[in-house]
């Protein structure tokens, strides 16, 4: 069964890899439910960490991810605060999906301690950045049924090159698919099934149109097909008839759709649009 919890602290572990990659940053891994031992001897778990070297100098930053449905209080910042201050020497960042109680935010800026907010992007927060909410896609599609062909052999050429004779039975039994259209030489020039796929599909008026007739001629053309009892069949055309209907759809794209993460910085508003997370979407947090 889905962890909401530790769904929620991995979409905070991707949002960051994301966030140093676009920054260029491609060699740093920000990693997930790691143990780190404070001078205190103390062994501490967090939920979000990444480290790197700069100018001989170790940075470490720490990530606590708290899915609550109400504001974070002081005292949570506090906790995570000592956790920090036995550690040494790392940046501190807390986040929430809903919001920081008055106290919590002014002991975490005393603290030097990140207030970021992880949640699902709403419409108002897309057309603050410009983006589009909404895309509405409409059209017709048009599709053939109701197909039925009527295949001219040549019978002249088949009683001169097959020992078949007039008024023989003669049955041609295959997936349109299967059955090919060749030339002289055996190639292969389309199936059955792409002269159907050819048919012309008036697309002047969205009423049905039925008992449309459209005729192939050919010239120095063979029918063949599986268990054929002859290599191949000289045929002089092939005559459908068919129906077109039209079927209009919309199909309408919402903004939420573009981004499904928005990390926001509690002290500047800055924001941070993450990309598609299917689980999330499904899940929720």
């Amino acid at each position: 069964m889905t962890n909401k919890n530790t769904d929620y602290e991995i979409l905070a572990q991707e949002v960051y890899q994301q966030i140093l990659k676009e920054d260029g940053i491609d060699t740093i891994k920000v990693q997930h439910n790691v143990k780190i031992k404070g001078d205190s001897g103390q062994k501490h778990q967090i939920d979000v960490y990444w480290e790197f070297n700069m100018a001989k100098v170790k940075h470490r930053v720490a990530i606590e991810c708290k899915n609550f449905t109400t504001p974070v209080s002081i005292g949570k910042i506090r906790d995570f605060s000592s956790v920090l201050d036995d550690i040494g020497n790392i940046q501190g960042i807390f986040i929430t999906k809903t919001h920081f109680q008055s106290g919590a935010i002014k002991f975490a800026e005393h603290k030097g301690i990140q207030l970021k907010l992880l949640t699902n992007p709403t419409t108002e927060d897309l057309k603050s950045m410009g983006m589009i909410d909404t895309i509405n896609i409409s059209g017709d599609i048009y599709y053939i049924a109701n197909t039925y062909p009527d295949i001219k052999f040549d019978f002249d050429w088949l009683l001169q090159n097959t020992n078949m004779k007039e008024g023989d039975p003669f049955k041609v039994a295959a997936y349109n698919c299967d059955i090919l259209i060749v030339n002289s030489k055996g190639n292969t020039i389309k199936t059955f099934l792409d002269l159907e796929n050819d048919l012309p599909r008036p697309t002047n008026t969205k009423e049905d149109q039925t008992g449309l007739i459209y005729k192939y001629e050919f010239n120095d053309k063979y029918l063949t097909w599986p268990n054929c009892p002859y290599p191949r069949l000289k045929v002089k055309y092939i005559e459908f008839k068919y129906d077109v209907f039209c079927t209009s759809m919309i199909t309408k794209f919402e903004g939420n759709l573009a981004a499904d993460a928005l990390l926001k910085d509690i002290k500047s508003g800055e924001i941070h649009l993450h990309g598609n997370r299917t689980k999330w979407g499904k899940a929720g947090f």
